[in-house]
């Protein structure tokens, strides 16, 4: 049995990685369910008005991010499982469990998404629209909404030890 010390920092990672885990199944799953009826209930190239500003339009997207690459699928691949390295390594440094453990998810469950569709079709399913932006599905909001919580956590001082983290392993405030 360890100290208070020692157990307060193994609750903060088993509560982050428990967070991540449960955030990337959450994304992943909705990303695939998302994805498969927007191919059973969407034509290729159709376009229905959805909410004001956001339509619903299927496309293959056999690039990245507005298309680029397309064609380099195994670049794109090795550049994903790349990514994933750097996620998996940011989780483990940043101190602050929440941040981290959603962050973390949502950027792990989104870019799976698209990875693993990409790696059984050769592309990715995009069907969301918004007026003059490239269509995109929710791996993508996923993945940006978790970039950007990265880059609050890192702004905020994320990852560094502070006078006074004590047993919550930086727990304060997150």
């Amino acid at each position: 049995m360890g100290s208070v010390f020692e157990r307060g920092r193994r609750g903060g990672a088993r509560l982050k990685w428990s967070l991540a885990a449960v955030t990337a199944s959450a994304s992943f799953a909705l990303d695939f369910v998302a994805k498969r009826w927007a191919q059973g209930a969407l034509l290729p190239g159709e376009r229905r008005g959805f909410l004001p500003l956001l339509d619903l339009q299927l496309v293959a997207n056999k690039g990245v991010a507005f298309g680029m690459l397309a064609g380099r699928s195994f670049l794109i691949q090795l550049a994903a499982a790349a990514a994933l390295c750097v996620i998996v390594a940011y989780v483990i440094v940043e101190r602050r469990s929440i941040p981290a453990g959603l962050a973390g998810g949502l950027l792990i469950g989104g870019s799976l998404g698209n990875l693993v569709e990409r790696a059984t079709t050769g592309q990715v399913t995009d069907f969301l629209k918004l007026p003059h932006w490239p269509n995109f599905n929710l791996a993508d909001i996923f993945i940006v909404v978790g970039v950007v919580l990265v880059a609050v956590s890192l702004a905020g001082g994320g990852g560094k030890s502070s006078a006074g983290a004590g047993a919550g392993g930086g727990e304060a405030g997150s």
